[in-house]
């Protein structure tokens, strides 16, 4: 599996008109159009305007090159409504899904640098084993990795059904594990719900 974060800047119109587009094109009622497997629209304040970020999760690089060429990524529809959209993208390590019919109400992004070479398997195996001890707040996960030049990247990002309980989001979840990244950075994005 392949994820994208894909962030940019805009306004709440134009947030507002992304999240209308993202319905039409990749929402409930859109039909069969092979879009990706997950995706989320969440929002931060910034300086000016706000921060976006959507995250869209597909089965393979080949399917989401084909949704770009398509024009029906979520990539391909904020470019349509934001600024200074740019696109990560991160191999799928390991998955969480819960079952909840209830939309998350936030998206954690915690992703860490190393540039000790074979430092990032150490932590992809104690993310395998401590994401799935978080409580039913969260209602899905995925770790990620991607090469930075000669650096590894490892992301966890994490769905929120409600608040949790034990922690707090913008926060270090385990801070064993962030002491050993070269860079570590949390950002939360509040989500905008699709509806029915």
């Amino acid at each position: 599996m392949i994820l994208r974060l894909i962030r940019g800047r805009g306004t709440s119109p134009d947030v507002d008109a992304l999240c209308v587009d993202l319905r039409a094109t990749l929402g409930r009622d859109s039909g069969e159009v092979a879009g990706p497997a997950r995706f989320h629209l969440g929002t931060r304040p910034a300086d000016e305007g706000l921060d976006v970020l959507v995250t869209a999760f597909w089965a393979s690089a080949e399917a989401a090159v084909s949704g770009d060429r398509r024009e029906i990524s979520p990539y391909r529809l904020t470019q349509r409504h934001l600024a200074d959209v740019v696109a990560d993208v991160f191999e799928v390590d390991e998955t969480i899904l819960r079952r909840s019919d209830d939309e998350p109400i936030a998206v954690r992004v915690a992703t860490g640098t190393f540039s000790k070479p074979g430092s990032d398997i150490e932590m992809l195996d104690l993310l395998r084993q401590r994401a799935p001890l978080i409580g039913d707040e969260m209602s899905e996960a995925f770790v990620g990795r991607r090469m930075v030049g000669r650096a590894v990247e490892v992301t966890f990002v994490s769905a929120w059904r409600t608040p949790p309980v034990d922690r707090t989001l913008d926060g270090t979840f385990w801070p064993d594990i962030a002491l050993r990244y070269d860079r570590f950075e949390v950002g939360v994005y509040m989500t905008v719900p699709f509806g029915a």
